[in-house]
């Protein structure tokens, strides 16, 4: 039998834009291509530098305002991955306004609220230099689950680099480390299970 595809949305909360090189979108892109091994998927990566979305925590603060369209992004989708460079100890401007900005969810501007998110996989991905990924994680993590979203177990794919060492070999040390690979493998067949059992045992409404 025809499998339908999983929708996959990345939203890359990277600092750079446009085709710059990002580590943020290089580990992300590693789970990526473990995912499609597991079942067929379309996938589209946001980068959030790219994007207007202005300070609020309403639907549309205005006129050009792009987070509506971003908003039909992720209720569209079937699995989401929130990716994330760390600055000074801390998730990217752009992730934290992302989370500011879910609060429509929260409050009711978005129709069925937070319920809208229910039955959705969540994934995580972290780079940086220097900092802990861990307390990033457990931040990203409580929101998302507070928002109804499924976090498979080991559902974040992360390297962070050494002390001392010069953040432009970051990507080629990180290339030479099993664990991140290890990782991404576990990262794609968790979100692609869950996305599986959620399409076929959804939790009900208003739970």
């Amino acid at each position: 039998m025809e499998i339908k595809p999983f929708s996959v949305l990345v939203l890359n909360a990277s600092l750079k834009h446009g085709t710059d090189p990002s580590n943020t979108e290089e580990v992300t892109n590693m789970v990526l291509a473990q995912m499609e091994t597991h079942a067929p998927m379309t996938k589209e990566t946001i980068r959030l530098s790219d994007t207007t979305i202005p300070v609020g925590l309403s639907y549309r603060e205005s006129e050009g305002d792009e987070w509506p369209s971003i908003v039909e992004k992720i209720l569209a989708a079937d699995v989401l991955i929130f990716a994330t460079p760390i600055w000074w100890g801390g998730r990217s401007s752009l992730m934290q306004r992302v989370i500011e900005r879910m609060d429509s969810f929260d409050e009711g501007s978005v129709p069925q609220g937070r319920d809208a998110l229910l039955n959705k996989v969540a994934g995580i991905v972290i780079t940086g230099s220097e900092d802990g990924a861990q307390a990033v994680l457990a931040g990203m993590m409580e929101v998302l689950t507070f928002m109804k979203l499924t976090l498979p177990p080991e559902c974040c794919t992360y390297w962070v680099g050494e002390v001392g060492m010069d953040p432009k070999t970051d990507a080629e040390r990180r290339r030479k480390n099993p664990a991140v690979e290890h990782m991404a493998a576990n990262t794609a067949k968790n979100l692609m299970y869950y996305a599986q059992l959620l399409r076929n045992n959804p939790q009900p409404k208003g739970t």
